[in-house]
Formats: C-alpha cells, sequence, structure tokens
C-alpha cells in the first residue's frame, strides 16, 4: 500500500507554501499526495443555491490545488475530498494511517497569538499522525533539520522522527538540549559548591543518550549535538531559524488534555520560523504526567 501524505486547504493565498511543501514531501517519498478541503458547512438542503455556492467553490480550490501540484511536483499522484466539516474534525479523522498531515498557518500578529491560538495548534495535537505546520517555505540557503531533547518518551520520538527525516532529505541533524537550573535555585545566585556542574553534566548525559543508536540506525547521517544554557523554547527558535525542518515532541494524553501541545511545543508552533513537524501522541500511562 502506497504512502499518503494529507495537505489541508483553506485557501490557496495562505496555503500555497503548505501546498508546495507537501508536493515536494510526496514526490521524494513517492507518496500520494491527498487534498483536503473542509468547508464547515454541513448541506442542510434549506438554502439549495448556498450550499451548491459553497460545493462549487470548493470543488473549484481543488481542482486549483491539483493544477499547482502538477506545476511544481509533476507525476505527483493527486487525490481529493470536499468535507462538509469543521477542518478539525475532517483533518483529524482523515489523517488516520497517513504519513503525515501537512497544514499552513495565518500570519498572526503578537494579540493573535496570545489569545486567539491558531487552528493549526489545534490540529497538531489531536492528529493521529505527525503534523506538519508550514508558516513559510524554508529559505532557499536554509539547512538542517533541528529537533529538540529532553530526555522524556515524547522528545525520543521526536528525535527518532528527525533523524529519519533528516536521513531521508540528505539534510545534517541538529539535536538539541537546552537547560536551565533547578528551580530551586533559579531566583538566586548563590549556589552551593559543584551544583553547576553537576547539572551540567547531568544534561550532558541527557543529550547523550537522546543520541544514542543514531549512528549504528542512519551511518550516513550527520549528527551535532548541542546543550545550551537557555529556555528550550527560545533555543529551538533561535537554531531554527535557518533550518530547514524543527520537529518537536508532542505531549498529548487522553481526554482534555489531549488538546494541549506542552507549552514549549506550543511556543515553536505559534512563533515556527520554518515547517515544524509535531510528532504523532504516545499514548501516556496515568502514572506517567508532563506539565
Amino acid at each position: 500500500m502506497r504512502k499518503t501524505i494529507l495537505v489541508g486547504l483553506e485557501d490557496l493565498p495562505y496555503n500555497d507554501d503548505a501546498l508546495v511543501w507537501a508536493a515536494q514531501a510526496a514526490a521524494q517519498r513517492r507518496a500520494v499526495l491527498h487534498l483536503v478541503h473542509a468547508t464547515g458547512f454541513p448541506t442542510l438542503a434549506v438554502d439549495l443555491l448556498y450550499d451548491d455556492a459553497i460545493v462549487q467553490g470548493g470543488k473549484t480550490l481543488l481542482r486549483t490545488a491539483a493544477a499547482r501540484v502538477a506545476e511544481v511536483a509533476p507525476g505527483v499522484e493527486v487525490t481529493s475530498t470536499l468535507d462538509p466539516r469543521l477542518p478539525g474534525a475532517a483533518l483529524s479523522d482523515l489523517a488516520t494511517g497517513a504519513e503525515m498531515l501537512v497544514i499552513g498557518t495565518h500570519r498572526m500578529g503578537t494579540l493573535e497569538r496570545v489569545f486567539a491560538g491558531s487552528l493549526s495548534y489545534q490540529i497538531a495535537a489531536g492528529a493521529p499522525c505527525p503534523v506538519v505546520v508550514v508558516p513559510r517555505l524554508p529559505a532557499p540557503d536554509a539547512s538542517g533539520v533541528v529537533v529538540g531533547a529532553d530526555g522524556s518518551a515524547d522528545s525520543l520520538d521526536a528525535v527518532g522522527l528527525a533523524a529519519a527525516e533528516a536521513d531521508w532529505t540528505g539534510q545534517p541533524l541538529h539535536l538539541l538540549h537546552a537547560w536551565q537550573e533547578p528551580g530551586i535555585y533559579a531566583s538566586t545566585d548563590i549556589y552551593p559548591i559543584g551544583i553547576a556542574e553537576s547539572v551540567r553534566e547531568s544534561e550532558r548525559l541527557v543529550l547523550a543518550e537522546s543520541a544514542a543508536g543514531l549512528a549504528e540506525k542512519y551511518p550516513d547521517l550527520v549528527v551535532h549535538e548541542q546543550l545550551v544554557h537557555e529556555q528550550p523554547a527560545t533555543a529551538l527558535l533561535d537554531l531554527g531559524a535557518n533550518a530547514r525542518l524543527l520537529v518537536v515532541g508532542s505531549r498529548g494524553r487522553h481526554g482534555i488534555a489531549r488538546v494541549l501541545l506542552g507549552s514549549v511545543s506550543h511556543t515553536v508552533v505559534l512563533h515556527a520560523p520554518c515547517p515544524v513537524m509535531i510528532t504523532r501522541h504516545r499514548e501516556h500511562g496515568t502514572e506517567e504526567q508532563h506539565s
């Protein structure tokens, strides 16, 4: 069975970068590209002209998108779905079994980021497969796949996915672990003797354990391990400024927590300088709690 990459389309002025990224990814993987436009307007048979206009507009959008794919990635097989549901529900459902789901995002001002959230964030939190949020295409001179590692099961998933992506696309992998002092010392300039070096050494171990096994699995992959004393989201955004892809782990769980990515992933998605891949959700036991 051939791999499928799903791409959600709202309108092409905003979604063109996401469509191009998805088309190129499908070409690299010899995957089918499935275009989805969710209208959010179930047919009510109350105003047939209005319903028909929505349907025809959606079909036109999908035809235009298919033509764009043929232009940027000739030979990629394209299928499409016009779905009457809201985008979040439609894409999360249709993404089951897909290699990845690709979505664009509107450019938002600071207040919109803080208060409004974004559809891309909601979809990334709820999808059953890896999600790539494309705010813009990488710059022509962009290089590398950047991934954050903190030693958690979620970040190990992200490291594995990032390594596979870097190996697949021939890019170097930048494995980043950002650390800060334990909270008990954060508000003081006075540290017990040796505590700073002890903490730093334990963080080096986290980074080394996150990279364990990559050389054996991907012998041709160039891996750059980077340990930085910085807030994790800030460090990821800084390193990702000229990257081709940034990868972060989701911290999804059951129930209401399933719509949360975790503060680092949330910040990276909302302020992404390049395409961001969010790993699919792991199943967490009740004893495993993440903030």
